[in-house]
């Protein structure tokens, strides 16, 4: 015997433990009892989802967070996109090897392809923004569209560079594409 050891501490090892199962499930709450019992039903399809209120808060969760994800990808997406005197605009920058290129495709819209027009010129000024919203770096270029297709690229060094902003105009109208960078 130990000198911290008395003898309330051996009289624990004295306990006998009788384990009724009877018993316990007797005061298991009414779930339980029916799973033993065999009267447990699964609830299937779209029951369980209307089934209880914390079910139901998740669900509208859900709905309420893809809706809010499809606005938001819709708003993002069309940044890119636009359209100035019948051409259609589409702006897209990806990174690859320390480069950002940046291509600015210029379509003749549906629309307009069936009419005989003038060559239209059409300026268009690229500006790179890095982290801090900073302007990086700025480049200016002009194209005759003659053709009902053109592609336009830039090509930037990489440093840190977030968004490509493209301002397209002419003559006193003016369209602002803003694409982010994709790594």
């Amino acid at each position: 015997m130990f000198d911290n050891e008395s003898k309330s501490d051996r009289e624990e090892e004295n306990v006998v433990f009788h384990y009724s199962h009877d018993h316990r499930i007797k005061n298991a709450p009414k779930v339980v009892q029916d799973y033993y019992n065999g009267n447990f039903e699964l609830n299937k399809g779209l029951k369980v989802l209307v089934k209880n209120k914390s079910n139901r808060f998740i669900l509208i969760a859900l709905v309420i967070m893809t809706v809010f994800a499809l606005i938001y990808s819709r708003i993002n997406s069309s940044r890119n996109k636009g359209e100035l005197d019948g051409f259609k605009l589409e702006l897209t920058s990806f990174a690859f090897e320390e480069k950002i290129y940046t291509t600015l495709k210029i379509e003749e819209s549906q629309k307009k392809k069936t009419e005989e027009r003038e060559p239209v010129v059409l300026n268009i000024v690229f500006k790179s923004f890095d982290v801090n919203n900073q302007v990086f770096d700025v480049q200016e270029k002009s194209v005759l569209m003659e053709k009902n297709l053109e592609r336009l690229q830039t090509l930037v060094t990489d440093f840190d560079i977030t968004n490509i902003e493209a301002s397209v105009s002419s003559g006193n109208k003016k369209v602002v594409l803003i694409s982010g960078v994709k790594r």
